[in-house]
């Protein structure tokens, strides 16, 4: 039997360090941007069928798939005294 992702919290979020003297971290439950993805599917489905055309299927693993990865830094840039990172978590 194949095991569903788990279902903890999960968060995207991203850290902005620099020679100023505060550090601006934000913090995007990945939910809010499951749904979010999951939103725009149903409009350009219904976009697509109100002109008579088929919309080619997003298979639901692609909207969840952030959900399967471990905690993990995905982008991490510094340039300048400038640090930004962008993770799962």
């Amino acid at each position: 039997m194949r095991r569903l992702p788990p279902l903890r919290p999960r968060f995207l979020y991203v850290v902005v360090r620099g020679p100023f003297p505060w550090s601006l971290p934000v913090v995007l439950p990945l939910f809010a941007l499951e749904w979010i993805l999951l939103a725009a599917l149903f409009l350009l489905k219904i976009r697509a069928l109100l002109r008579g055309r088929p919309l080619q299927g997003v298979p639901l693993k692609g909207v969840f798939a952030l959900r399967s990865l471990p905690p993990l830094a995905l982008v991490w840039i510094a340039a300048e005294e400038v640090e930004v990172k962008v993770g799962l978590w």
